[in-house]
């Protein structure tokens, strides 16, 4: 926009003075039903009286085919009469009127042509611009002459040499430097240098608006939590008819990052009481249709979401953050979260990538009852394992399943023409199991900046060229350059994870540039039926100590629902809750996920684990429920 800007400038500038005549068409847009005269033409004037001189004398006289120009006609005039001032002025006036007006219109053209990129419309307008200059010009120059006291014909001559390019007379060379202003400039030339000034700063203060506006909306989508600026509010979930039971989970759930890896804001300023207040919402909550299903490997499939009522998904999410699927299975309302896979750029759908887990009770449902047309409730989104291309380089490194939440920044970062180096570590059980890898090559190859590199665990037998082993030290070294000072992202089952950030410590990396999400069974989650172990003796003062019963020492009240129950210093906000039937969001149940914060009304917690809990929500009152004990009473905001 801002080439075309200083185009219109620089033209209507340099080539004032170039043109002859007016174009009808422009003027007639303001005037319907009149078209102004020429450059160098008069419009019949009413009650202009003849001169008395004799044969054709007079303004209009011996029009024989219409009206003779306007400076030809002060030619016949050899002096400044009063009738002739009259004639003239008029004429002038409404030559600055005209010009004025097409000035005005094309700019507003010119401001409109360039807002849509019309390159034939811009011309246009700055013909119309310059033809509104000749204009005003003429009927500036005309006062001046007159005002200066000079013959009407020494006013043709002047104009006449002044669009010849001719040097003009000492006489005209007087009167040209009476109305000098400043730097030798005339004050014709100053006001339109004004006009054309005021103009370029008006379009350039709205464009720096526009993108304030777009930078607004960007930060407030950034913030993880927020919901979206527009589109339907979020319900308050149904409570559940029983205490949900949790499920062991499967291999794609997304946990976010550890809080102390999150990046403090440039800017930090106070949070409000709405922006307190917003933190505690929970996510967007409803129900999204399958559109499609797509086998990646023998065991993983991928699940593409649509709106039910068509158009875009009903919330907007970062690269990285997951969705929550709730289910009815065996009596039992079942939980499962799983990293969404898609860039958000791709607004009309969403995917999540899934891998059939013999003890997920919702990984086995969808890849075994779940069908394209059926209907699934979803929470989304949440999590803050996130990345929107804030930093020059990015190294991202998954194993397994855990390339979900990767594919979602590499697809995102490949949409927005990321300029900066991204590189994409893979592990894998076998070139088989090698999850993305058809599409992964092909963004290789449109993206010079994305450099992928893969290792496969077992080889033997394949195809596979390439790197086997781990995802090592030597591995890692070998395909990130200058690692020590890049940012990484790190997913993955907890072992190879606990690996790779041993190898990334000792290259170097510091470990508030590492982020981290673990999948895999979770913490103080059951797992399912196991062969029995044999009985281990148990001293006598350890089974006196287990048969002490739980006794609760103070109480929990939950404001929204009005209940309250009481709560044992090892149990947690989350439990009590669940014991009185209060429904209360959860996903992983052990402080990574943050799918079950609320607000703390009253009291002090402490929580073991708060992966899920960015600083400024903590500072804000917020706690993660699943992680909350207290030995005083509470009260929370459920």
């Amino acid at each position: 926009m801002r080439q075309w800007l200083l185009a219109a400038v620089l033209g209507a500038w340099l080539t004032g003075a170039a043109a002859a005549q007016v174009a009808p068409g422009d003027h007639s847009a303001h005037h319907p039903g009149q078209a102004p005269p020429a450059a160098g033409t008069t419009a019949p004037m009413p009650g202009a009286a003849p001169q008395p001189t004799g044969g054709c004398g007079g303004m209009m006289g011996c029009m024989g085919g219409g009206p003779r120009p306007f400076y030809a006609t002060l030619l016949d005039m050899p002096a400044l009469t009063p009738e002739a001032r009259r004639i003239i002025e008029t004429e002038a006036e409404r030559r600055i009127g005209w010009g004025s007006q097409a000035v005005t219109s094309g700019g507003a053209r010119l401001h409109h042509a360039l807002a849509a990129n019309d390159d034939l419309a811009v011309r246009q307008a700055i013909t119309g611009l310059r033809e509104g200059l000749q204009m005003l010009e003429s009927g500036t120059a005309a006062l001046r002459a007159v005002e200066a006291g000079a013959a009407p014909r020494q006013i043709a001559l002047a104009w006449f040499r002044d669009q010849l390019a001719l040097p003009p007379t000492q006489a005209a060379a007087t009167a040209m430097t009476m109305d000098e202003g400043p730097w030798g400039l005339s004050w014709y030339h100053l006001t339109t240098m004004a006009f054309l000034v005021a103009f370029l700063l008006g379009t350039l203060a709205l464009q720096f608006g526009r993108m304030r506006r777009v930078s607004g909306l960007v930060a407030r989508l950034a913030r993880p939590g927020t919901a979206p600026a527009s589109g339907p509010p979020a319900p308050p979930p149904a409570p559940a008819p029983s205490p949900p039971a949790p499920e062991a989970p499967a291999a794609a759930v997304a946990m976010p990052v550890a809080a102390a890896a999150v990046p403090a804001p440039a800017v930090a300023p106070a949070p409000s009481p709405a922006a307190a207040t917003a933190a505690a919402k929970r996510p967007w909550s409803g129900t999204l249709r399958v559109a499609a299903i797509f086998r990646e490997t023998p065991s993983v499939k991928t699940f593409r979401l649509v709106d039910p009522g068509g158009g875009d998904v009903p919330f907007t999410f970062m690269p990285g953050q997951f969705l929550t699927f709730s289910a009815e299975l065996d009596g039992k309302t079942v939980r499962r979260s799983y990293t969404i896979a898609s860039s958000p750029t791709r607004r009309s759908y969403v995917e999540v990538t899934v891998r059939r887990e013999e003890q997920g009770l919702i990984s086995r449902h969808l890849h075994d009852r779940v069908a394209v047309g059926d209907s699934l409730e979803v929470s989304a989104p949440s999590g803050v394992f996130t990345f929107m291309g804030e930093e020059a380089s990015i190294v991202l490194i998954a194993g397994g399943v855990g390339i979900t939440p990767m594919m979602s920044v590499a697809r995102y970062l490949a949409d927005r023409a990321y300029p900066g180096e991204i590189f994409f570590l893979c592990g894998a059980r076998s070139p088989e199991e090698f999850v993305f890898r058809e599409e992964l090559e092909y963004l290789q190859k449109r993206h010079p900046n994305l450099h992928v590199a893969a290792t496969m665990s077992r080889a033997e037998g394949t195809a596979w060229m390439g790197s086997t082993g781990p995802v090592s030290k030597d591995f890692i070294a070998r395909v990130v350059p200058d690692i020590a000072r890049r940012r990484v992202h790190l997913c993955g089952p907890p072992p190879m994870m606990e690996a790779v950030k041993a190898a990334l410590a000792e290259l170097g990396v510091p470990k508030e540039q590492v982020r981290t999400e673990a999948f895999g069974p979770a913490r103080g989650v059951v797992p399912g039926p196991a062969a029995p172990l044999p009985p281990v003796p148990v001293p006598a003062e350890v089974a006196a100590a287990a048969a002490v019963p739980r006794v609760a020492t103070a109480e929990v009240r939950f404001a929204r629902s009005g209940k309250a129950g009481a709560l044992a210093p090892d149990q947690t906000v989350l439990e009590a809750a669940e014991a009185i039937g209060v429904p209360i969001d959860y996903s992983c149940r052990v402080g990574i996920c943050g799918a079950c914060k609320v607000r703390l009304l009253e009291g002090s917690v402490t929580m073991e684990v708060e992966e899920g809990l960015p600083p400024d929500e903590k500072a804000q009152g917020v706690i993660l429920a699943c992680q909350a004990k207290s030995v005083g009473n509470l009260v929370v905001e459920a």
